[in-house]
């Protein structure tokens, strides 16, 4: 009599093949996926080979028909394709760090990929729908910015990509120049630089150390120009170093963000 000892290829989704190893499989002509079933092609009297069916997301009982008998089940896990539907954070600086991935179908994923950047590490599968993972670094910037896929590979394939899954790299801003250099509390002061891009802070920072306080306000221009307003508490002859807060970072402190308050 037929019987089946091992799967090779589970789990699968549909498209792939499914490799069953037994005995006396010779006369297989076909193999049930629970009530779905598909066409066997013999390799050899120890095994057999067949398409995975579309079948639901599952562990589904697997058994041959060899002849005028049914073999003995084995358990086969059907792995639905699987779906990314939200990121979090959706952007961040050249090393993000840890990104939270929500979709479906992430049991048993392999892989977690960022566009052209590359694999994530340190991959977490919390539960089919939700997954943590690592980002790679960016490396250099050709720009400002850089919105790459997240896409999800598993045993059932690789998730499509879709505005659901992107990620933004930002890269650091930079300040080359201010104007005035000193003034007093109030005044408007235009800062210049590159990658002013989402804008959240601008700081007057102590030159020696110290605690940073924050504009009074700031409005941003285009990507290499804002204007900031000197806050209140700054004390007077002091020097400061006016820096950009982006999801890139703080911009570094040089000898051009150098503010002297009045």
């Amino acid at each position: 009599m037929a019987t089946i000892t091992s799967f090779t290829g589970s789990p699968g989704s549909l498209g792939q093949t499914l490799t069953i190893n037994g005995t006396g499989l010779s006369s297989a002509t076909k193999v049930n996926f629970g009530n779905k079933s598909a066409t066997a092609t013999v390799v050899s009297s120890t095994q057999i080979t067949c398409p995975i069916p579309s079948l639901c997301a599952g562990q589904y009982n697997v058994n041959v028909m060899a002849g005028t008998s049914t073999t003995n089940s084995l358990p086969f896990f059907y792995a639905a394709t699987p779906a990314v539907l939200s990121v979090s954070p959706v952007s961040g600086a050249a090393s993000p760090g840890s990104i939270t991935v929500n979709g479906s179908g992430f049991l048993n994923a392999t892989a977690v990929t960022f566009g052209a950047i590359g694999a994530g590490t340190g991959l977490t599968v919390l539960n089919d729908s939700q997954l943590s993972v690592t980002a790679p670094a960016h490396g250099a910037f050709t720009g400002c910015l850089d919105t790459v896929d997240i896409t999800v590979t598993t045993p059932g394939g690789t998730s499509t990509t879709s505005v659901s899954d992107q990620f933004v790299y930002y890269n650091a801003p930079a300040v080359t120049g201010i104007s005035p250099t000193s003034g007093a509390e109030g005044i408007n002061v235009t800062v210049t630089g590159t990658c002013f891009d989402s804008v959240s802070d601008v700081t007057f920072t102590p030159t020696g150390g110290g605690a940073s306080i924050s504009a009074s306000s700031f409005t941003p221009i285009s990507e290499t120009q804002l204007v900031a307003v000197v806050p209140a508490g700054l004390t007077a002859s002091a020097t400061y170093d006016i820096q950009v807060v982006t999801p890139g970072g703080t911009s570094p402190a040089v000898a051009g963000d150098v503010f002297t308050a009045a």
